[in-house]
């Protein structure tokens, strides 16, 4: 198990970004949260590495159909274990 913190920068605010996300989660059973935070959407995950790295990849390839991702960046911290589901702040 890892936890991971996604920062997403671009059009991922009003567009269904943080839904989408968790529906991603919960399909590949990750744990944490995703918030929208001034200009970008942070997102807190933890599940296996695979599971993350795909998680990852959908994110940033746009979690919605009306998102548009610009920039991200991924930082490997900490295990933090205690969510038990993933929500949306």
């Amino acid at each position: 198990m890892e936890t991971r913190m996604i920062i997403v920068i671009g059009h991922v605010q009003g567009v269904g970004f943080r839904f989408s996300t968790k529906m991603i989660a919960d399909e590949l059973g990750i744990t944490g949260y995703a918030e929208n935070v001034q200009d970008y959407v942070e997102i807190l995950a933890t599940g296996s590495a695979e599971a993350l790295d795909t998680f990852t990849r959908r994110v940033v390839e746009g979690a919605s159909p009306s998102s548009s991702v610009h920039d991200y960046s991924v930082k490997q911290l900490d295990l933090d274990d205690s969510y038990k589901k993933f929500s949306t702040k």
